[in-house]
């Protein structure tokens, strides 16, 4: 299982944001910033459930979650055990 590092988690924010800003501008001015809205949406998807999980249990948490877990402690609801956020530098 790999571990959940800070880099992964600034790339999903960065991901969502990314998302968030295209989707605007799609509505806004043309639809077919709506493809790099896909694409978006799809690494984010890929993220998600190859990255953000719990290393002992498999199960999924959310980006909010393991983004206070890098300088709290936070613990996984399915099985109790504390999550371990490796810094980056």
């Amino acid at each position: 299982m790999l571990d959940i590092t800070t880099k992964i988690l600034h790339k999903a924010w960065i991901i969502i944001c990314l998302f968030a800003l295209s989707l605007f501008i799609s509505f806004l001015f043309n639809y077919w910033f709506l493809i790099a809205t896909i694409l978006f949406l799809i690494s984010f998807v890929i993220i998600i459930y190859k990255r953000l999980r719990c290393t002992h249990c498999n199960k999924m948490e959310s980006l909010v979650n393991l983004t206070y877990a890098i300088n709290h402690d936070f613990y996984c609801t399915k099985c109790g055990q504390r999550f371990e956020i490796i810094k980056n530098n």
